[in-house]
């Protein structure tokens, strides 16, 4: 479904009962031939993307990585596979490449972009992921493996402020947090349950959507220990695309094409990246 025809549909509570009762009254297989008849264009360019790209990224720092992605990532997310999925962050995740963490806990990992990514370019670090929807954990391992990274990724379920904190606990080595959990980093992300946040590098998505003053809380929480950066999300141009890899959309279909490329977001999404002012040295590269 293209972006602008979603986003239309969550913002109207008649719309989205609608959508709801469509979901159980019509069974998949039927759904998939209505977004063909209805959506013949799109239908059709995501499916070369997907054909083209054949379960791996193709662009962007984690270019080359393969993925076992979510039906609803793979219907909807060509970000993914085209490498531009949060195109504003690729600086932030060259520089935490090159920092050359340790280890990385990812507590959100959905479909693994990010903590599988980082396993791949990164081979001196552990990742410990946590991911509440255990219907991802099988596309996450086969993910883990197909990559080659399957020893050093740990996988477990919900995280709580008291998971995070024993994760962190009696360990002094280099240490990235990654945060994307729907709203709610501000009660995880709490350094009084787990006080090595104070002294730990912290990658976080917030969602003032779902939590008021979410961002501003965050940085006035961790104001005093950190330097605190903020990314603002972008809009997506032709620019953007991968051409060089799949020149007929870019050039029949361009509007599609930056289409492909939304992310399905109501508003303006926010990133801080939290770097320790008081942290262990870290390695500037790795080998």
């Amino acid at each position: 479904m293209q972006h602008a025809t979603w986003s239309a549909i969550e913002s109207s509570a008649v719309a989205m009962g609608i959508y709801r009762f469509y979901r159980k009254l019509v069974p998949p297989s039927a759904r998939t031939l209505v977004r063909w008849l209805v959506m013949p264009r799109w239908n059709a360019a995501a499916a070369l993307v997907r054909h083209r790209a054949a379960n791996t990224v193709l662009t962007g720092p984690f270019k080359g990585m393969r993925l076992s992605l979510t039906p609803v990532s793979n219907r909807n997310l060509l970000g993914y596979l085209l490498g531009t999925q949060e195109a504003e962050l690729h600086d932030v995740v060259r520089r935490v490449i090159a920092r050359g963490y340790s280890r990385i806990i990812n507590v959100g990992a959905a479909d693994g972009y990010y903590a599988l990514g980082f396993l791949r370019a990164m081979p001196n670090t552990r990742v410990t992921a946590f991911e509440s929807a255990a219907e991802h954990h099988a596309g996450l391992m086969r993910t883990a493996a197909v990559n080659g990274v399957a020893a050093r990724f740990t996988l477990k379920g919900f995280c709580r402020p008291d998971d995070l904190a024993a994760e962190l606990a009696g360990s002094e080595e280099p240490t990235l947090v990654l945060a994307d959990i729907e709203g709610g980093e501000l009660d995880v992300l709490d350094p009084v349950r787990a006080p090595r946040l104070s002294d730990v590098d912290i990658l976080v998505e917030t969602h003032d959507a779902f939590v008021p003053d979410c961002t501003a809380k965050l940085k006035a929480r961790f104001s005093k220990s950190h330097s605190i950066e903020q990314i603002v999300s972008q809009p997506r141009s032709l620019a953007d695309f991968p051409s060089a890899i799949i020149p007929e959309l870019s050039k029949f279909m361009p509007r599609t094409a930056v289409e492909l490329m939304n992310e399905r977001r109501t508003g303006v999404q926010i990133w801080l990246y939290l770097t320790a002012k008081r942290q262990p040295d870290v390695k500037r590269s790795q080998s």
